[in-house]
């Protein structure tokens, strides 16, 4: 017999399109559907940053080194490169600026790459 998991299902429409939704499961019933919105955002952000890295950014195929030291300073740089883009992206595309965003802001405009 297969267990029976108690579930909290969200339904999520589109902003712009209401003929278009998202189905979320929780298994965690005493979040709110706030809450429950709010962790996916953050997974998905999360798997979007690995994604990006991973195939746009060539964390595992740019570099070669067996080094520690050489792993964590390739992973590094790309990162960087990773939060400079998005930080560029950012101030393309939205008004509004959150967080570290917010905090680099001042720095960055310091910084002359050439």
């Amino acid at each position: 017999m297969v267990p029976r998991i108690p579930i909290v299902m969200v339904f999520v429409s589109h902003r712009k399109n209401e003929n278009e939704w998202l189905a979320i499961l929780s298994t965690d019933r005493t979040l709110t559907e706030e809450e429950i919105i709010r962790n996916y955002s953050m997974r998905l952000d999360i798997e979007t940053f690995i994604k990006c890295t991973k195939s746009l950014l060539k964390l595992q195929k740019e570099f070669q080194g067996r080094s520690y030291d050489m792993l964590i300073s390739h992973t590094t740089i790309v990162y960087v490169r990773y939060i400079l883009l998005a930080w560029q992206h950012r101030q393309n595309t939205n008004e509004r600026t959150l967080g570290l965003f917010a905090e680099l802001c001042d720095e960055v405009i310091r910084i002359h790459l050439f």
